[in-house]
């Protein structure tokens, strides 16, 4: 009989969330430990904090945007905050995609 060891990927949820810890704001926590992990996976790929701290700053401003946690997000939320970057902030096409693209990586990670 052949044992693989399994290993832990970078940014895998038992090791960024404590077993046993009751959190006094869960969603919270589990938003934290997201946004930990996500990073943990960017850097073990070799990125800088240059690529990753925008990309997390952005991830926390769209969370405010959206005003829900990331497991609710819908499209619209998405529609929504690009209509307000383009009216509002009057940012480039190109510069919303790009933001687009960075939720997108978090979302899918």
């Amino acid at each position: 009989m052949v044992h693989q060891q399994k290993v832990a990927l970078a940014g895998a949820a038992h090791l960024e969330l404590v077993s046993g810890v009751v959190q006094l704001r869960p969603e919270d926590a589990m938003f934290d430990a997201m946004l930990r992990g996500w990073r943990a996976q960017q850097k073990s790929r070799g990125l800088k904090d240059e690529t990753v701290d925008p990309r997390e700053r952005l991830v926390r401003r769209f969370l405010d945007f959206a005003n829900d946690y990331p497991w609710q997000w819908t499209p619209a939320h998405m529609d929504e905050w690009s209509a307000s970057l383009t009216s509002e902030k009057h940012l480039a096409p190109s510069t919303i995609r790009s933001y687009q693209g960075d939720i997108r990586l978090f979302t899918e990670f």
